[in-house]
């Protein structure tokens, strides 16, 4: 647990970073641009981290194997010739991969998006 804060904080502090330059880069300073530009860089990670949160789950496992099941052809021999080989592969189902920089995507990235809509609603 103390891994993912750390490694919250520092893509956190690094898309603050990365906001400053771009604004700098722009050559006007505006807290509006640095607040809008950081709201734009935390959906990156944001949608990242979700997609790899929802595959982790293994959400996309049911529409794999339903495809697969769609595509094979349905005559009785190959059906016996598949529970055959069925019964001979390991019982252990391999699943989806786990990445650990899952959640410090997710967590930076709505950290970030929800301090930018707050910063944007206290500036005006």
């Amino acid at each position: 647990m103390k891994q993912i804060a750390v490694r919250t904080g520092w893509l956190v502090a690094a898309m603050l970073a990365v906001s400053a330059l771009i604004v700098a880069g722009q050559g006007a300073w505006t807290t509006v641009a640095f607040i809008n530009i950081s709201f734009l860089l935390s959906l990156l990670p944001l949608s990242l981290g979700g997609l790899l949160f929802v595959y982790e789950r293994g959400f996309f496992s049911g529409f794999a194997y339903g495809f697969r099941r769609l595509r094979m052809n349905r005559t009785k021999v190959e059906r016996y010739l598949e529970e055959a080989a069925a019964e001979h592969e390991s019982d252990e189902p391999l699943g989806p991969r786990r990445f650990a920089i899952t959640y410090p995507l997710l967590f930076s990235g709505l950290l970030l998006f929800l301090a930018m809509i707050a910063a944007g609603y206290a500036v005006q």
